[in-house]
C-alpha cells in the first residue's frame, strides 16, 4: 500500500491488526530461549510490562495526532530534520531484523532440513519471496497473516500442549531465582520480539478510537506465547540444556508425543513449515517499514521502488553473517530497546505537553 493510498485510517480490520502485531513479533521466536535461558523469569516479566506499556503509549499518540504514518507523526512532533535522522536509524535497524531472522531461517534448513543446499541459495530465495510479497503493500500482508493465522497457530498450540505435558517443574526453579538487573541484559531479553517496533507503521492505518485494544491485545497474546515456549523448553530441557540448543523450538517438535505414540519422525518438517511461513509475513512487515522508512528520509509517495533495491543490500549483510550474526544481531536488539523504550515513550510525552498546552490556552 503506497503512502499515497493512506485515505482511511482503517485499511484493515481490528482482527488484521491483531494477527499482525502478533507475526511481526512471532519471527524472534528463533531466539527462544537461547537469551532468556540465562535470565531470570522476572526480567521476562519486566520486557512484557514495558512492551505493553509502550504499545500504549503509542495508541495514545496516534489517537491524539493527525497523522496516519509514522514518519508523518515524527515530522509533527519534531521536525523534518529530526525525523529523517531517526528514519535513517530506523531504515538500518530493520534491515538489520530482516537479516537476522534470514540468517536464522537460513541455518535452521540447511540443519534440519536441506543439508546438501548452498546457505546462500536458501537465503536468496528467502528474501525474494520476502520481497514479492511485499509488493502489494501492508494489505496483502495482512490478508495473508490473517487466512494462515489458524493454520500456523494450531500445530504450534499443540506442541506447546504437549511441551507442558512433558515439563519437569523442578528444572523452572532456576527461573524464579532473583537475577540482579543489568541495563546490558535488556536487549537480550527484548530479542524475541523480533519485529514488534515495526507495529508504529501500520498502527496508524487503523481507526484511532479502537487502536490501544488490537495493540495490546495482540501484544499480550505474544507475551503469552514468549511465556510458554520458555517454560516449555525450559521444563524439557533444563536450562542448561536449552542453552547449548540452537533451534531449542525444533527440537522440542522432535520429541512431541501423545500417550505412547511419538511423532518424533520428521514431525519437525511440519513445524518447520510453518515457521518458515511465520519468518516470511515478519520479514515481509519488517521490510515494508524499512521503505517507508526510506521514503520518509526522501520524501517518496511509493514505496515499492525500495524493495528491490534494499534486497541486495540485506542479502549482502545477512551472507556475510552466516558465520557471525553477532553484529546485525546487537543492531537488532539495541533498535528494539530504543524504539519500544525511548522513541515510542518520548512521542507519548511530546504529545500530552501539547495537549495540555493546548487546554491551558
Amino acid at each position: 500500500m503506497n503512502q499515497s493510498n493512506q485515505k482511511s485510517p482503517s485499511a484493515f480490520s481490528a482482527w488484521q491488526l491483531t494477527v499482525l502485531v502478533m507475526m511481526a513479533g512471532m519471527g524472534g521466536m528463533y531466539f527462544y530461549p537461547e537469551n532468556f535461558g540465562r535470565s531470570s523469569l522476572a526480567l521476562l516479566v519486566l520486557t512484557v510490562v514495558l512492551t505493553l506499556l509502550s504499545m500504549a503509549m503509542l495508541a495514545r499518540t496516534f489517537g491524539r495526532s493527525q497523522a496516519l504514518s509514522f514518519p508523518a507523526l515524527l515530522r509533527e512532533h519534531i521536525g523534518d530534520l529530526p525525523a529523517r535522522v531517526i528514519l535513517t536509524a530506523a531504515a538500518v535497524y530493520f534491515a538489520a531484523e530482516i537479516s537476522c531472522i534470514a540468517v536464522k531461517l537460513t541455518h535452521m534448513t540447511g540443519f534440519f532440513l536441506l543439508e546438501k543446499t548452498p546457505s546462500q541459495i536458501v537465503l536468496a530465495v528467502s528474501l525474494l519471496t520476502v520481497c514479492l510479497l511485499i509488493t502489494s503493500g501492508i494489505r496483502q500482508i495482512a490478508r495473508t497473516a490473517e487466512l494462515l493465522f489458524l493454520a500456523i497457530m494450531l500445530p504450534l498450540a499443540f506442541i506447546m500442549g504437549m511441551g507442558l505435558y512433558s515439563t519437569n517443574f523442578g528444572e523452572l526453579l532456576p527461573l524464579l531465582k532473583p537475577n540482579r538487573f543489568v541495563i546490558g541484559q535488556l536487549p537480550q531479553s527484548v530479542m524475541p520480539l523480533s519485529g514488534i517496533a515495526a507495529t508504529a507503521y501500520f498502527a496508524g492505518y487503523y481507526n484511532k478510537k479502537k487502536l490501544a485494544r488490537s495493540l495490546l491485545g495482540g501484544s499480550a497474546a505474544l507475551a503469552v506465547f514468549c511465556v510458554l515456549i520458555l517454560l516449555c523448553c525450559v521444563g524439557v530441557f533444563s536450562v542448561e540444556g536449552t542453552r547449548h540448543l540452537a533451534f531449542p523450538l525444533t527440537e522440542l517438535s522432535r520429541i512431541v508425543s501423545v500417550g505412547n505414540v511419538s511423532l518424533n519422525h520428521r514431525f519437525d518438517i511440519l513445524y518447520m513449515m510453518i515457521y518458515t511461513s511465520v519468518t516470511l509475513i515478519t520479514g515481509g512487515i519488517l521490510l515494508y517499514c524499512c521503505s517507508i522508512s526510506l521514503c520518509g528520509v526522501c520524501h517518496i509517495k511509493s514505496h515499492s521502488c525500495f524493495h528491490f533495491l534494499l534486497l541486495p543490500v540485506i542479502f549482502a549483510v545477512s551472507y556475510f553473517s552466516l558465520s557471525d550474526d553477532s553484529v546485525i544481531r546487537m543492531m537488532a536488539s539495541w533498535g528494539k530497546v530504543f524504539f519500544l523504550f525511548l522513541l515510542i515513550p518520548l512521542l507519548y510525552i511530546f504529545t500530552t505537553v501539547k495537549q495540555m498546552r493546548r487546554k491551558a490556552a
